[in-house]
């Protein structure tokens, strides 16, 4: 009984110290990446809802994209990056107009550019870094 409970014990430490090492194995991710992640997120969730007609969820993400790009335009030191984030909020306030009237083609499309302003901006910034 005595072996049973050791090794019970011995493997319940191992599993907390397994799960500990892999928690620190994820990286951490520069403020910029975090900014980029957090609008993949809305892009990704605004076509997700955007599939089932739910057109509030849409005005909401694409507000949200619109408040960050604008803020982080402001900020920017960067020319082509304050041209691209602006391009990218405008675009956005334009996506959510769209969602209130329930315009699926604008949407779609305003998306799409938007895509298109994230691929240029890797393009010419962030890949030549």
């Amino acid at each position: 009984m005595k072996n049973i409970i050791a090794l019970l014990s011995v493997a319940i430490l191992a599993t907390a110290l397994l799960a500990l090492a892999a928690d620190d194995a994820k990286p951490v991710l520069r403020p910029t990446q975090k900014l980029m992640q957090a609008r993949k997120s809305w892009l990704a969730s605004m076509n997700a809802n955007l599939k089932t007609k739910q057109f509030e969820a849409v005005v909401k993400d694409a507000d949200d994209l619109s408040a960050q790009t604008k803020q982080v335009a402001d900020s920017q030191t960067n020319p082509l990056g304050k041209e691209l984030d602006m391009a990218i909020s405008s675009l956005a306030k334009e996506i959510s107009v769209a969602a209130v009237n329930q315009d699926s083609d604008t949407v779609k499309a305003k998306l799409g550019t938007i895509r298109e302003k994230c691929s240029e901006c890797h393009t010419k910034i962030r890949d030549r870094q």
